[in-house]
């Protein structure tokens, strides 16, 4: 399988909103102390440009490598690039308290060789090996340079969220729009995302360290659901709203949303375009 494609096919831009409030309830009649619950729902959004290609770390907590390098490259280019990446942590292997179907799913769908750790640029390993060994100062550029080029795309499908939420639900709104007409098989993922979520790490000093995201769900497995081929017509436009139940080991003050536009290309999902509420 050939991730090659043009990557201004797709570009998202991406807008949220968090509005966190406990379930309030009113009496509707004082006789009965009848209540009622006020709807979940996000506010209607608007479309906002942006384009962002998707820093991806294969990683686990049972790996030294990750710990000593992954890890801390991971963090370093986010650090540098911010809110012009969407990164995400795609936790796999040794039992790892992280690992969902989701993440489990995105890191199958890699080509080529599989090991962790492992930073993919959209579609691409970022990762050189030199003797069995990470070349770190040469990956590092690899990295660079692939994200340089996948920010330089021309976007021609934008999208927004909004999100808010009680003390047992997250519901997320989503919108896009295609500006100029695209064929193929195309899917839209809603991922949310957790930050700093305190676990082990093999290969770091401490032991331990606050994990940042992490995906916690998405709207369905690792790559959404398919966009229809009406919505992939010009000026098109499609909307709607994921809900998540809130696991008890989540901390709402850390949750946010990532949006990844995906397109079957030789049997693989590959990423044409990508973005986030986060901001840095």
């Amino acid at each position: 399988m050939k991730c090659i494609f043009s990557l201004s096919f797709l570009s998202i831009a991406l807008f949220f909103s968090s509005c966190t409030e406990s379930t309030t309830t009113e009496p509707k009649d004082e006789s009965t102390n009848e209540t009622q619950e006020q709807s979940l729902e996000p506010a209607r959004i608007t479309i906002e440009e942006t384009s962002k290609p998707v820093l991806f770390d294969f990683t686990s907590t049972g790996c030294p490598g990750c710990g000593s390098w992954g890890g801390p490259t991971f963090e370093s280019i986010i650090d540098t690039e911010k809110n012009n990446i969407v990164p995400m942590a795609v936790h796999i292997k040794y039992g790892d308290n992280m690992i969902t179907e989701v993440s489990e799913a995105i890191a199958e769908n890699r080509t080529g060789q599989y090991f962790t750790p492992q930073l993919w640029v959209n579609n691409k390993n970022g990762v050189l090996l030199s003797g069995g060994r990470i070349n770190g100062t040469g990956s590092l550029n690899q990295l660079n340079n692939e994200i340089d080029a996948v920010q330089s795309a021309s976007p021609e499908v934008f999208a927004v969220v909004s999100l808010i939420s009680n003390e047992t639900t997250v519901a997320i709104r989503y919108k896009t729009k295609t500006v100029s007409d695209v064929q193929g098989e195309y899917f839209v993922g809603v991922y949310l995302m957790e930050n700093e979520i305190n676990d082990r790490q093999s290969g770091n000093p401490n032991g331990s360290k606050n994990h940042n995201h992490v995906i916690r769900a998405s709207n369905k497995g690792g790559f959404g659901t398919p966009i229809s081929a009406d919505d992939l017509t010009a000026n098109s436009e499609s909307e709607g709203i994921i809900e998540f139940e809130i696991e008890d080991d989540w901390k709402m003050k850390n949750l946010y949303a990532s949006i990844i536009v995906w397109k079957i290309l030789d049997g693989n999902y590959c990423v044409v375009n990508a973005n986030n509420n986060l901001i840095f």
